[in-house]
């Protein structure tokens, strides 16, 4: 008897001794593998950056309000964001000369505070004022006496209006209007202001109505910022960059944003490296 009950707990034994050690082994994989150092998030670039959260913030009342989200905005459609232009300006050489690029800063009459970045620049930007904005004579005088280039965003407010803040300092207009609408603006505004053609619409006519009175007239290339994203707009900015190297002009279009301006003022020192230089809307030839 007492050899079978020293059979049975040798059996005992052993299997104890057995699964305690296999308990071993397994739990040092275990613990081992999870000593292992956590991977290199920097190791692969390729990988996109953490999402971080952005407060989006929006005024009770003006432009940028809640009561103005659904405003159309024609310069907000990337489908119209470059216009098509083959010729190159006269007497340009690629291959000696530095192109030049204009930029128009759209809705400037109503960024309020947001305009100053804008005019304290040291960049000879231009900045569009509307009929509509609150106090826009004041608005023009104040951007001219900047040293900036006023124009007046012509595509909404009577001729008389328009002509108004031409008086008051502004050097010409951006508009994309219809054949009726673009004569009744051209001949009721002086005839040495600069036109500048926002290629908004197909049925645009602002471009031949011009051409037809003899005014000196120049056409929007790209819209720059109709996404509110980075990216997009840097990308966009080299599209002008391309343009004005093959062509030897291009100008830009952007809004009074504090985003756009940090990317303009990246853009131009890009740009001066490759060839092409910042200047005012005056300072285009076509």
């Amino acid at each position: 008897m007492r050899g079978v009950s020293t059979a049975f707990w040798s059996i005992v034994l052993i299997g104890s001794t057995v699964s305690i050690g296999a308990g071993f082994v397994g739990g040092r994989s275990i613990g081992s593998a999870g000593a292992l150092p956590v991977a290199d998030a920097k190791a692969d670039d390729g990988l996109p950056a953490p999402i971080r959260q952005r407060l989006m913030r929006r005024s009770l009342f003006g432009a940028h309000s809640l009561d103005a989200a659904g405003a159309f905005d024609p310069y907000g459609d990337p489908e119209l964001g470059v216009t098509e232009r083959s010729h190159a300006a006269p007497g340009y050489d690629p291959r000696t000369d530095r192109a030049k690029i204009a930029v128009i800063v759209i809705d400037a009459g109503s960024a309020g505070p947001g305009l100053d970045m804008f005019t304290h620049s040291t960049l000879p930007l231009t900045l569009a004022v509307a009929p509509s904005d609150d106090d826009a004579g004041s608005a023009v005088q104040s951007i001219e006496a900047a040293g900036k280039t006023a124009v007046v965003d012509g595509s909404q407010g009577s001729p008389a209006r328009i002509a108004a803040l031409l008086h008051d300092g502004a050097r010409g207009v951006i508009a994309s209007l219809d054949e009726q609408r673009a004569g009744v603006l051209l001949r009721g505004i002086d005839r040495g202001a600069l036109v500048v053609d926002a290629a908004l619409s197909e049925d645009d006519a602002i471009g031949p109505a011009a051409r037809a009175l003899h005014r000196q007239l120049l056409t929007r290339d790209v819209i720059a910022d109709a996404r509110d994203d980075g990216a997009y707009v840097d990308f966009m900015l080299r599209d002008a960059l391309a343009i004005a190297q093959r062509t030897g002009t291009a100008i830009v279009a952007v809004h009074a944003r504090a985003q756009s301006f940090d990317a303009i003022t990246r853009f131009a020192d890009r740009a001066s490296r490759d060839g092409a230089d910042i200047v005012a809307l005056t300072d285009l030839n076509r």
